[in-house]
C-alpha cells in the first residue's frame, strides 16, 4: 500500500484516438460513426468539446468538411447518377444509370429557393451552384485534411520510435 492518495479522474485521452476520431468526423459528418469506430463514448468527446476550447474548433473544422463532402456526393448523385445492375434470369446483363431526381429536387430548391421553393419564395438569397468548382474544392479540403494528419501522425510516431530507441539504450530522457 502506498501513502500517495488516490487521484481522482480519469487519464487524458490519447491524442492519438482524438487525431483518428476527428478524421472520421471530417469523413462522415456522424459524431457516432466516428466514435464507434475509434471506441469512445459520445458523451465522452462532448464533454471534452465542452471543456477544450481547441479541441472544439478542431470539430466543428472537421464536422464542416463531412457536411461539405456529403453535400458534394448529394449533388454528383443527383447529376451525375449512380449506376445499378441490371439482371435477367439470375444473371447481370448490363447497368443502368440512375439519377436521384427527388435529391436533384431538394438541391434546386436549397440552392435557388426564389425559383423551386414557393413556400421561401422571394426572401431568400440563391448559394453558389457550380458542381465542378464545388466537387474540386471539397477534393482539394480533403487532400490538406488527410496531409495534415498523415503529418500529425508522423510526428507522433517518430516520437515513439525515439522513446523506444532510447528505452532499448538504456537511456532514459
Amino acid at each position: 500500500m502506498t501513502d500517495q492518495p488516490r487521484r481522482r479522474g480519469r487519464r487524458p485521452m490519447p491524442p492519438a484516438r482524438l487525431a483518428e476520431f476527428l478524421r472520421l468526423l471530417g469523413e462522415t459528418a456522424s459524431v457516432s460513426t466516428a466514435c464507434e469506430r475509434t471506441g469512445l463514448r459520445r458523451s465522452t468527446v462532448y464533454q471534452l468539446r465542452s471543456a477544450d476550447l481547441g479541441f472544439a474548433e478542431r470539430w466543428q473544422e472537421a464536422l464542416d468538411l463531412g457536411v461539405e463532402q456529403l453535400e458534394d456526393n448529394a449533388m454528383k448523385r443527383a447529376i451525375v447518377g449512380v449506376e445499378r445492375p441490371v439482371w435477367r434470369g439470375g444473371e447481370q446483363v448490363g447497368t443502368v444509370t440512375h439519377y436521384d431526381n427527388r435529391l436533384l429536387q431538394f438541391l434546386l430548391k436549397a440552392h435557388r429557393p426564389e425559383v423551386y421553393d414557393r413556400a421561401r419564395g422571394e426572401g431568400a438569397a440563391a448559394l453558389p451552384f457550380d458542381l465542378v468548382k464545388r466537387l474540386a474544392a471539397a477534393e482539394k479540403r480533403m487532400e490538406k485534411y488527410r496531409a495534415e494528419e498523415a503529418a500529425r501522425k508522423a510526428a507522433s510516431n517518430c516520437g515513439q520510435e525515439l522513446r523506444t530507441n532510447s528505452l532499448q539504450s538504456g537511456v532514459r530522457k
